[in-house]
């Protein structure tokens, strides 16, 4: 009996630890976070940057669109993206 109740003490000590070593959703808001979520909604046709057709959903960022795209690509990298907020 003794052994047992050691085997129970150690599976309890087990399931405990990896209950607490769970991950668990951020509670942060998007808008608060960063704006991966805003991008992969601008984002239509999925291809990884927002095109100055893209933009015209978001008014803020299509009147910044041409001071954004550094690179004069035509669309807007996440990096680029990532220097509005600065």
């Amino acid at each position: 009996m003794n052994s047992l109740t050691k085997v129970v003490a150690v599976a309890a000590i087990l399931s405990a630890s990896a209950a607490f070593a769970q991950t668990y959703p951020s509670t942060t808001p998007a808008s608060q976070s960063g704006h991966s979520a805003d991008y992969a909604k601008l984002d239509k046709n999925g291809d990884g940057n927002i095109s100055k057709d893209e933009a015209k959903a978001d008014p803020s960022l299509s009147a910044k669109f041409d001071t954004l795209d550094k690179d004069k690509s035509g669309s807007l990298s996440m990096t680029e993206l990532s220097e509005k907020t600065k």
